[in-house]
């Protein structure tokens, strides 16, 4: 995803950071993870403040017009957020399901896949 934009880099973080945040907790292996993509995405700490003042509205407008190809590695992104600390939140999945319906990237978030992660 190097051939996004800066505000299309920022839109991603924004949208992980709201999956993080959603069931209450912030795990020490999900910010390891968004400081992974962050890094990946070529994001350093001054970007930071950039995401925590993005409106998640307008970053879904962002994500919106994505290639497919770009919303398909996005909801990989989103996916391995919910699952690396290995409890499956209601709310995370809400947040997905919805990013996923509104930006129409065609890709479910499949539970099944992981029968050994509590659910919360």
């Amino acid at each position: 995803m190097k051939e996004l934009t800066y505000n299309e880099r920022i839109a991603v973080m924004r949208i992980l950071k709201d999956i993080i945040l959603a069931d209450n907790r912030i795990d020490d292996r999900e910010r390891l993870l968004f400081n992974e993509i962050a890094k990946t995405l070529d994001l350093d700490e001054s970007a930071k403040e950039d995401v925590d003042n993005l409106n998640s509205l307008l970053a879904l407008t962002v994500i919106h017009d994505f290639k497919q190809e770009q919303k398909e590695e996005f909801a990989k992104m989103m996916g391995q957020m919910i699952v690396v600390d290995r409890d499956i939140n209601y709310n995370e999945v809400r947040i997905y399901n919805v990013v996923n319906e509104f930006c129409n990237i065609k890709v479910e978030f499949e539970m099944d896949n992981y029968p050994e992660y509590t659910r919360s």
